[in-house]
């Protein structure tokens, strides 16, 4: 009996266990099919994690099993798991620097003036500089004011400068055509000149030896509006220059030449203005070619860099590729960046902020060709005492604080993430160009009655001067225009064709709206008189124009040749402008017609389009 009441106590003793086993099996499946509360949340964080250090994870166990439905398994919010995009602190740094910030890729310079070595000026250029270049005193007529006699007092101060204050000292200038007194080169025969050249040279250079990173050995050798020949000589592009009078083509090697034999060490630069213009660097990517395969020492090319917040960077990319097939150094040496049309009171923060984007960009351009560019000197640091303080290029106001700009120069991937604005697109205005081929006589002949009629009126600057229209025609041979021009001071006393009253056509046959011109591009000039000038143009000769002026201003005809046989219905890129003196002689406004850049000379992206018709 006792015997069969201990076997059941063990039989109801079993089944409990089981029973109570059960359940908790149970529990457990359902914990793990459904996840609730604090059980959920903690499951939820599992998977996130999973998903974190594998974004193609697999699937869960519970969902592989699954194959005919397809499953999500529970609790996993796909949005919360998406990658969020790294906020960008809008803040800038109170303190930085911008030579530090681009250690490693090509140095920072400025200007040096007496103004460096004191009080906020010197704190300013030791904290974002680390390059600086004699803005004046070095010029040949400082160096070497009397013939044989050598001034180095100022210049012996800029070197101690340097020197206490871990500066690379960059020199400015030996040969150039400007500030070189009234005797350097001038009046003397070819020995005499060449005896002048190689003791200046030599004298400045020697001084110095072992002190200069670099120098500016010819300035501004390059004629303002040529291309080069076809038959490429470049020596028939130089600048008349009392150098290139007193001894010929021959100077540019020589004064090289003497540089290198003064300092060997010393790298050496050929340094120019509008270098981002196509055919001023085709003729100094020649004329450095041909030098140094003559074994002539040019170890550089300096492209000053004086720029506009609306310059084309396809037209600074051009050159900086291009003098980079040379396998010689580039710098930027004089680098500002105006905005035109600006007020007196200062910039407007939207102007600001687009100058800003501009050298933004400008900096992620050099940042890409950095393998080649070994200084970038700004020529200035503050707006008030830049020598274009009319158009507030620089990175710091008056009173030393950092302008957008500088912002821009320290981060440029910052700031244009931080200023997203939508480029403005703005399509081409066009004209159409009826078929007929007129009389080149300066009279509005009837076959002018039904063209179209282009206003040029669009300013480009504060001043708002001259304006007028142009009609278009076209034939097989030739484009013709006829401009009527309203202004009521006409002057053409200025040895610079575009300063006097004047109009121009721009003209693309392919339209190809490139940061340069092609060969089939051009620039025509015709001023009152009916005197043509030109920049770049096909070689093709045919133009011709008239000029008569009327009771309110002048009236122009012109005929321009085509390099190709044209046909209806096709599109030509168009510009056309209007250049305004004043009883000086000096340009006081442009107007355009579509493309309100003043780089129409270098750039066809922005002009209008001829439409052929008939």
């Amino acid at each position: 009996m006792l015997k069969h009441q201990r076997h059941q106590n063990h039989v109801v003793l079993l089944c409990i266990l089981i029973f109570i086993l059960s359940v908790f099996m149970t529990a457990c499946k359902n914990s793990n099919d459904t996840p609730t509360g604090e059980n959920k949340e903690s499951n939820n964080a599992s998977q996130k994690t999973d998903i974190e250090e594998k974004i193609d994870a697999e699937e869960s166990t519970d969902t592989k099993e699954n194959t005919d439905t397809e499953v999500i398994p529970d609790a996993v919010d796909t949005t919360d798991n998406a990658e969020e995009p790294t906020p960008i602190d809008s803040e800038w740094p109170e303190d930085f620097s911008l030579y530090t910030a681009y250690e490693g890729e090509f140095l920072i310079g400025t200007i040096y003036t007496d103004d460096n070595r004191s009080g906020a000026d010197q704190e300013l250029t030791l904290k974002h500089f680390n390059a600086i270049t004699a803005e004046n005193i070095m010029k040949p007529e400082y160096m070497q004011p009397t013939e044989g006699s050598f001034n180095y007092l100022n210049s012996d101060v800029m070197v101690q400068f340097g020197q206490e204050n871990g500066q690379n000292l960059i020199g400015h200038t030996l040969a150039w055509h400007s500030q070189s007194g009234k005797w350097l080169g001038r009046n003397v025969t070819r020995d005499q000149a060449i005896e002048q050249l190689k003791s200046h040279i030599t004298n400045i250079v020697g001084n110095y030896k072992g002190t200069f990173l670099s120098w500016d050995v010819v300035n501004e050798a390059i004629k303002d509006g040529v291309s080069l020949p076809s038959d490429g000589d470049w020596t028939k592009c130089l600048r008349e220059t009392q150098w290139l009078t007193s001894i010929g083509p021959e100077y540019m090697a020589m004064a090289f030449t003497f540089a290198h034999e003064a300092d060997p060490d010393l790298k050496l630069y050929y340094n120019d203005y509008n270098l981002n213009e196509k055919s001023k660097a085709d003729i100094v990517y020649a004329m450095v070619k041909d030098l140094r395969e003559q074994g002539i020492p040019i170890d550089g090319i300096g492209m000053q860099g004086h720029y506009s917040v609306d310059t084309s960077l396809g037209t600074v990319e051009y050159s900086l590729k291009k003098f980079a097939e040379l396998g010689i150094a580039v710098s930027i040496t004089e680098l500002d960046m105006g905005v035109n049309g600006a007020s007196p009171a200062g910039l407007t923060e939207e102007q600001e902020i687009k100058q800003g984007i501009a050298y933004a960009r400008l900096f992620q351009l050099l940042r890409e060709y950095s393998g080649t560019i070994e200084r970038v000197t700004f020529w200035g640091y503050v707006d008030n005492k830049s020598w274009r303080s009319d158009r507030f290029p620089c990175l710091f106001n008056a009173d030393y604080t950092p302008k957008q700009a500088a912002y821009a120069v320290f981060d440029p991937e910052k700031y244009l993430l931080l200023n997203q604005i939508e480029e403005e697109v703005t399509e081409a205005m066009v004209i159409q160009a009826k078929y007929g081929t007129p009389v080149i006589d300066a009279e509005i002949d009837t076959i002018w009655n039904d063209s179209a009629v282009a206003q040029v009126k669009g300013q480009l600057t504060a001043w708002e001067g001259a304006t007028g229209k142009v009609r278009v025609l076209w034939d097989e041979k030739f484009v013709y225009a006829l401009f009527e021009v309203e202004d009521g001071v006409l002057n053409s006393s200025s040895p610079n064709a575009y300063e006097q009253d004047s109009v121009e056509i721009f003209l693309d046959q392919n339209n190809g709206k490139t940061a340069f011109y092609e060969e089939d591009d051009g620039q025509y000039r015709v001023n009152y008189d009916g005197l043509a000038s030109f920049g770049s143009k096909p070689e093709i000769t045919g133009f011709t124009a008239k000029a008569t002026k009327t009771g309110d201003g002048y009236l122009v005809e012109m005929a321009i040749p085509l390099v190709n046989t044209p046909a209806e219905g096709i599109k030509l890129g168009f510009e056309a402008q209007i250049n305004d003196s004043n009883d000086m002689g000096m340009r006081q406004s442009i107007v355009k017609f579509n493309d309100m850049t003043d780089f129409s000379y270098q750039t066809t992206e922005k002009w209008a389009e001829l439409e052929l018709v008939k």
